[in-house]
């Protein structure tokens, strides 16, 4: 068991990477020897998960993407999800996503643009921070406490029990302002039928042309169809909260 984790944590390193990557830079990254990060490449590369490059770099190849894209058809992320979000950043005209927690951070597993000349990086696979991030502190908000005890117990910055306690009153989380390279951003959590949201979606766009109250209500209701799109759809209920 202890190697299988190993190789996945070595997959999850590989894949916040935006270029091919390194033997000796996964290594330092990871704490672990040239030599063990090596013989968990191979493997990965006779797998068909990986491929080694002329100069001796390795990347993923489009395997992982497979398997990617039918994680989200499981989790209920089907094409009527993404034609509700490409409505709604038509409507608002701003980038919007969905995001859920991955252990330290929240990553981006779906997102749309408004076609206009205001982009916001929200690319796919993208982690924001627990505590700066509108979708980490809605999430935080609303996630199991004892979960949020075992990540404070680990030093990874969250919010408050206060900030917590203010943003489930609220029933949405923003980016505290100045906190996030000029951007400012609104994120709800997606209501299923039972467990805890897991899901948040996002509004974002720079805070000088964008005021996140302007769209409260619009996000609001899209969370709220979206919360039950993916529930009757095959979304698994427990992962999206009540």
């Amino acid at each position: 068991m202890s190697s299988a984790l190993k190789l996945l944590r070595l997959l999850d390193e590989v894949g916040e990477s935006s270029e091919p990557v390194r033997v000796a830079l996964l290594a330092a990254e990871l704490g672990a020897t040239r030599s063990e990060v090596h013989r968990h490449l191979v493997t990965l590369v006779a797998a068909g998960w990986m491929e080694k490059l002329p100069d001796g770099a390795y990347q993923l190849t489009v395997k992982a993407a497979h398997l990617g894209h039918a994680a989200l058809q499981h989790a209920g992320f089907g094409e009527r999800v993404s034609g509700l979000l490409v409505e709604l950043a038509a409507d608002i005209g701003h980038s919007v996503c969905l995001a859920v927690l991955d252990d330290d951070a929240a990553r981006v597993v779906k997102r749309a643009d408004p076609g206009t000349t205001a982009h916001v990086t929200l690319a796919l696979g993208r982690r924001m921070s627990l505590l700066t991030g509108a979708t980490g502190r809605v999430l935080i908000a609303y996630a199991d406490p004892e979960d949020v005890d075992a990540l404070r117990g680990r030093g990874v910055p969250v919010p408050t029990e206060g900030e917590c306690a203010e943003i489930r009153a609220a029933g949405y989380a923003l980016i505290p302002p100045g906190s996030s390279d000029g951007l400012a951003g609104i994120a709800f959590p997606l209501r299923g039928r039972t467990g805890r949201p897991a899901v948040a979606l996002c509004a974002i766009g720079p805070e000088t042309r964008f005021d996140p109250m302007d769209v409260r209500d619009a996000l609001a209701a899209a969370a709220a169809d979206l919360g039950r799109l993916t529930v009757s759809t095959g979304g698994p209920p427990d992962a999206w909260g009540g």
